[in-house]
């Protein structure tokens, strides 16, 4: 019989879940609130990050940023975290939208409180309604 660790099951880095997101990232949140998280976030060197206290290795960000950078930026979840795409509003997973996502998409953000009202969209080209 080995006395020897497992090292494989030590190695692997912690697979990030819900809950262990900031909780203002679960639901729909405004490009403000967004960039206050993104900056709460930074982690400017190896350790814990301040706002979430995720383990940081190698001046990685912490899950946090990277997909309210994704949010802000309106592009993919990195590959490690795409398995929250249908957790987070907003959030882009690996396949490609389809009209009727990027329809229920504008339609949240349109009913998100602003400072002002927005304009009416126009319809994309192509679209027969």
């Amino acid at each position: 019989m080995s006395t020897r660790p497992n090292l494989a099951s030590e190695s692997r880095d912690p697979v990030a879940q819900p809950g262990d997101l900031d909780p203002r990232l679960l639901s729909p949140t405004g490009r403000t609130e967004r960039l206050r998280i993104v900056v709460e976030h930074y982690v400017p060197a190896a350790g814990r990050c301040p706002g979430c206290r995720w383990p940081v290795q190698r001046r990685e960000e912490c899950q946090s940023r990277q997909v309210a950078l994704a949010l802000l930026e309106n592009r993919l979840l990195p590959a490690r975290l795409a398995h929250l795409a249908d957790v987070m509003p907003g959030a882009r997973g690996a396949g490609r939208d389809s009209a009727a996502d990027r329809d229920l998409r504008r339609d949240e953000l349109d009913a998100m409180p602003g400072l002002f009202a927005a304009p009416a969209r126009t319809p994309d080209r192509g679209d027969t309604r």
